[in-house]
């Protein structure tokens, strides 16, 4: 007889939020979180569902007296359909839509690249969930909201390459291979427009983050943990930024695919 096969333990919300705190994520942290679910298979849960919600119950502990961020990003707008805060689906994975229609989860209003939210916001970003005329990477976006906050970036099952926050950093520098698109249509009803940092298709521009990725790892920037089958990685805001603007006055095409030597 064989020897009997290894028992395979699930993980346990517990050490989701454990492994978290050893990257230093605090319980009055503003969390920005980047996801792929493949890396949920061996979470607990008897059920697609039951996992998520085993990994979204984490994430809450993780930041319970802070704010839970999610991108929850849909692109219809660009396509002609009107956006609805409550109604629209996020087209960035199911732990993001799952995470928007949680009890007391509030969604931005930017038609584009709208974010879930738990946790109390400051007043004076209230606005965010305000449909109005958008800019979205601008000075009053989510993306300027976890600036502002000193906010943490976490990378769960998911690589670099995920962190759209670099976009926000792009348009401050007004790199030359992004320009201002706008967009209309209507948002809760409400005429806006929504404007949009987008590449230049007439150019070769392919974003590429690996270069940013080592650079913040070379930094002591970015801070990693596994759990079987689960890949964890946190950064702050601000070291991502410093790290972007620096780079970029070294080498304007330092995120593009080729600005790698």
């Amino acid at each position: 007889m064989g020897a009997p096969a290894p028992t395979v333990t699930a993980i346990g919300g517990a050490q989701i939020v454990a492994a978290l705190r050893q990257l230093g994520v605090e319980p009055s942290d503003t969390l920005f979180v980047h996801s792929d679910l493949r890396c949920a298979l061996r979470i607990a849960g008897t059920s697609v569902e039951a996992k998520v919600d085993t990994l979204l119950d984490a994430l809450v502990d993780a930041v319970v007296d802070g704010v839970l961020a999610m991108p929850t990003f849909s692109y219809s707008f660009c396509q002609g359909q009107d956006f609805d805060v409550d109604a629209t689906p996020s087209t960035v994975g199911l732990l993001t839509e799952r995470f928007r229609r949680r009890p007391g989860v509030r969604r931005t209003a930017d038609p584009l690249f709208s974010a879930a939210l738990l946790g109390a916001i400051p007043d004076p970003w209230s606005d965010l969930f305000e449909p109005g005329d958008s800019d979205a990477f601008g000075e009053r976006s989510v993306f300027a909201f976890l600036r502002a906050r000193r906010a943490k970036l976490a990378f769960v099952g998911a690589s670099f390459e995920y962190c759209t926050y670099v976009h926000h950093v792009e348009q401050r520098l007004g790199v030359p291979y992004r320009y201002f698109k706008e967009f209309s249509g209507k948002v809760g009803g409400r005429a806006v427009t929504a404007r949009y940092f987008v590449r230049r298709l007439d150019q070769d521009v392919e974003t590429s983050l690996a270069g940013l990725a080592d650079e913040l790892v070379a930094r002591g920037d970015v801070r990693r943990a596994a759990l079987p089958g689960m890949s964890l990685m946190v950064a702050d805001v601000t070291a991502v930024d410093r790290a972007a603007v620096e780079a970029v006055a070294r080498n304007p095409d330092f995120l593009l695919a080729r600005g790698r030597p």
